[in-house]
């Protein structure tokens, strides 16, 4: 209002009782004069018109609240049905794996609007909750409820400001009320509004955690009858002592070492100076087999001159492991992925399998899914070797690896073994004959090592013993072994990086799971047919006609991959039929047996515990919510008295009814603010005043009392004196 408008109203002046507030809004068609224009307007009547009490044709009276089980049960199934069934209805299928296939971005969007749909939902349900606690003790308990929780509920969906707000936290802290049970019921009510708000700010992303679902490989079933047919690995397997004489040959004609050597040629080969900064990079090579790969890596992040240190580490599954193709059945997916593990049967085909002879066939197949299974087990070898020159009768070896002891002397008076391979050489350069290239197994008590293999060098007419000095370190370990569709070679995935030889060694000194190789297992293991070479002999003729100046590298990467190839090799296999009714026709496993399991994978969307961390946490908090509302359901349904109430379930509406009350003496100086702790601890009720069943917001006083109806015909009344109000009773109607 402007200045100019101040001095109109100035001129004017009325007798009071010819002075009232237009309150006709409804009647838009009459009296639009320029007195109803405004509503800060006055407007000028007949003295004798009756000021109108209401701004509209009086609402009929309304029931505050309702009774009845069959009413109670339709008001919670609307607002909290929804939201607990799809909690409950994601539970189901997170626990039963249900695989949705490939989704488009599309369809993912469309979950998203799910996940928003299923937040809404939760609100919806929080809010009724919290509604019903707040309108319960408004109406029917004493000591009605503290001001600052009166918009709990209504700020549900976004209660940021009102949590970091003097209407939470001034009741919380500084409660009003002194009687035990009001404290207790406050704390209830507390309680229950922290946790109302941690779960509705968590509604959003715990619905899209649950119900967007998660890309991965989804285990398929086998039928019975395809299952029933087993393959198994003659044992026992991953012998950490090797002394036996192995009974197969490990080369031959048709996989020669000469040939598998040449396939090392790129991987032996120094790479150009720009190339030295690589970054632990793991190459995959055939070696005997084009079906069968060995992986392989020089560059360790701990060692830092890589040209001056000779140090390979490699790996491949077991050989049946790798070879056994898989099967197929009607119905199979076509991009399938396929894992393999081994199952261990034990005495199942001894003493259970024949005291059970009327076994069916679905138990015999139950019986054996029964077995355990488990990751198969391969073979991690890491060579160094050290090149140096004789002096005297000593040679001394440095390595840089800290597997063990970086430091190696050999003299002769300590070894007799070296001594006469000294001599040996020592002769052949008088004579003039002997072999250029020899090698010797030698025991190094004082080194934690699978086996270590002096080899000699002789390059051109230098007249002078060069030694290489390699040290071999082998331990099976654990590995997820897996073919992907379309693929021909099988991957595996270690627990530790194939370059970290710090965890597959240094810690293998203390857990004394190191292979060890006898001198004649290293020998026997050595044979070739039709070649009456040993394979060291011919690893080291390559090394040295590929590179003498190199041949510390060629030996490391040649002796680290052909070490790995051995000891992947398994004895022969079996097929078996866990069905048949005679087993005659193949022999049946052995507790020392390996069968060769198969699990088949397929790719896309779907639901499992496992796919997430987050999931199970999610699931704790959408099912606290579960909770709640099972807990609220009781206390509805099996009171005394099922009671619910649909009032005021709006700000506005509880705006309305605090307009309509009388005003209260205890809310002074509020006007501009209120920042007494004090005023929000104050509880109000809801309560019938007067004769004409009205139901006003009133405010209790200190000793309980209700603050608004303390003075009676112009007289004030003692304090604490509450007249003329009582509790509303359900099914009763009031204005």
């Amino acid at each position: 209002m402007s200045y100019n408008d101040l001095n109109r109203f100035d001129l004017v002046s009325y007798p009071m009782d010819e002075v009232s507030v237009s309150e006709e809004a409804d009647d838009t068609s009459q009296d639009f004069d320029a007195s109803t224009r405004h509503l800060g307007h006055l407007s000028i009547k007949d003295p004798e018109t009756p000021p109108p009490n209401t701004f509209h044709d009086p609402e009929p009276p309304k029931e505050a609240c309702k009774t009845g089980r069959l009413s109670a049960v339709g008001h919670l199934s609307l607002f909290h049905l929804p939201a607990v069934a799809t909690t409950l209805m994601l539970v189901t299928f997170y626990s039963v794996h249900i695989r949705w296939g490939g989704l488009s971005d599309e369809q993912l969007s469309y979950l998203q609007f799910a996940a928003k749909g299923h937040e809404a939902l939760i609100l919806i349900s929080l809010t009724d909750i919290l509604m019903h606690r707040i309108r319960y003790n408004l109406l029917h308990e004493e000591n009605g409820v503290p001001l600052g929780f009166l918009s709990s509920s209504f700020v549900i969906s976004s209660p940021i400001s009102y949590f970091f707000s003097w209407e939470l936290w001034a009741t919380l802290l500084r409660p009003h009320t002194k009687s035990n049970y009001a404290k207790m019921n406050t704390q209830v009510t507390d309680v229950l509004i922290i946790i109302s708000i941690i779960l509705s700010v968590a509604a959003a992303p715990l619905s899209a955690i649950v119900i967007l679902p998660r890309s991965g490989w989804w285990q398929i079933h086998v039928p019975m009858h395809v299952e029933s047919d087993i393959t198994y690995i003659n044992g026992p397997l991953w012998e950490r002592n090797l002394t036996y004489h192995p009974e197969y040959t490990y080369l031959d004609s048709s996989n020669g070492l000469v040939e598998g050597l040449d396939r090392l040629r790129d991987v032996i080969d120094i790479p150009p100076v720009s190339l030295h900064n690589s970054t632990r990079q793991i190459s995959n090579i055939s070696f005997a087999s084009p079906y069968r790969v060995i992986s392989i890596t020089l560059d360790f992040p701990s060692l830092i001159d890589l040209q001056q240190q000779s140090l390979a580490a490699t790996t491949t599954p077991l050989k049946y492991v790798g070879d056994f193709y898989d099967i197929s059945w009607q119905g199979r997916p076509v991009e399938v992925l396929t894992r393999t593990r081994q199952k261990h049967l034990g005495d199942r085909f001894e003493s259970v399998w024949d005291s059970k002879a009327n076994l069916t066939e679905a138990e015999k197949w139950k019986m054996f899914r029964q077995a355990p299974t488990s990751r198969w087990k391969q073979p991690i070898v890491s060579v160094e070797c050290s090149f140096t020159r004789m002096t005297g009768n000593t040679a001394h070896f440095e390595f840089k690896s800290n597997i063990t002891a970086n430091d190696v002397l050999l003299r002769t008076e300590d070894n007799n073994d070296f001594k006469a391979f000294l001599d040996n050489i020592n002769e052949s350069k008088k004579t003039g004959k002997g072999s250029a290239a020899r090698y010797l197994f030698l025991d190094l008590p004082d080194n934690h090592v699978s086996a270590a293999i002096l080899f000699l060098r002789v390059v051109g007419d230098l007249d002078e013993t060069g030694l290489s000095l390699c040290r071999i370190h082998s331990r099976w370990a654990e590995a997820d072994t897996w073919i992907e569709y379309g693929e021909s070679v099988y991957k595996t995935h270690l627990d530790n990086p194939l370059f970290d030889v710090e965890a597959h060694f240094r810690r293998s000194a203390d857990a004394d799971d190191l292979i060890t190789m006898n001198k004649d297992w290293l020998q026997n293991t050595s044979r070739q047919v039709p070649s009456s070479n040993s394979s060291y002999h011919d690893i080291l003729n390559y090394c040295t006609e590929k590179d003498p100046f190199q041949i510390s590298r060629c030996l490391t990467i040649s002796l680290s991959v052909y070490m790995t190839y051995i000891l992947s090799l398994t004895s022969s296999w079996t097929s078996y039929n866990i069905m048949s009714e005679s087993f005659l026709d193949s022999p049946q496993p052995t507790p020392d047996d390996i069968v060769i399991y198969k699990e088949y994978f397929v790719g896309g969307y779907g639901y499992d515990w496992k796919s997430s961390r987050t999931i199970p946490f999610a699931f704790s908090i959408l099912l606290l919510h579960v909770s709640i509302v099972f807990i609220h359901i009781t206390i509805v349904l099996w009171s005394r008295h099922p009671w619910y109430s649909s009032s005021w379930g709006s700000f506005g509406q509880m705006m309305v009814l605090a307009l309509r009350s009388r005003a209260p003496d205890g809310l002074g100086s509020v006007g501009a603010g209120v920042s007494s702790s004090k005023t929000w601890s104050t509880s109000v009720s809801v309560r019938v005043v007067g004769d004409e069943d009205r139901l006003e917001m009133v405010l209790q006083n200190e000793k309980g009392g209700l603050s608004q109806y303390q003075e009676v015909g112009g007289e004030v009344e003692e304090e604490g004196f509450d007249r003329g109000s009582s509790l509303a009773q359900p099914g009763v109607k009031y204005h």
